[in-house]
């Protein structure tokens, strides 16, 4: 009895382990593969073929995104330079395009700001291959939304 409770005791703390783990290093709350859904799906409305995310591009949308969250960065396209320069190491003759939001509770709700708005429609529409999406909280949970785009 006494080791069927230790095993169990064990099971228990092994998967909670291996949750906060999992939830670390995967991409967790599901907004960036909802926002390649929504800008997917309205590129194929428009006849446009789809997105590729790519890992390194959403490393450089992470990092804006956590930038602008933590403060480091205002809100904005600050530094988008040296985001081009990182995207060029990897992709040498490329167009890069960028849109960024806060404040929008889900994908649904950014995606909708940036399709309402001329510019990021016409990036989201664009002749683009590839896209890097990630988001990061503040401490007051105020979401901070970018995408990448490269071609």
């Amino acid at each position: 009895m006494l080791k069927t409770i230790y095993f169990i005791s064990s099971l228990v703390f092994l998967s909670a382990c291996l949750f906060v783990l999992t939830s670390s290093i995967l991409p967790g709350n599901g907004l960036a593969e909802d926002l390649l859904k929504f800008t997917n799906d309205y590129r194929k409305s428009k006849k446009l073929t789809t997105l590729e995310m790519r890992s390194d591009l959403n490393a450089i949308a992470r990092g804006h995104s956590e930038d602008m969250a933590s403060g480091r960065r205002s809100f904005g396209h600050g530094g988008y330079d040296q985001r081009v320069h990182k995207i060029k190491k990897i992709f040498k003759n490329c167009k890069v395009a960028e849109n960024v939001a806060y404040g929008a509770s889900n994908a649904k709700e950014a995606f909708t700001q940036w399709k309402n708005s001329s510019d990021h429609r016409k990036n989201m529409l664009g002749n683009y291959k590839y896209v890097g999406i990630r988001t990061a909280r503040n401490k007051r949970g105020v979401i901070y939304y970018t995408e990448i785009f490269v071609r």
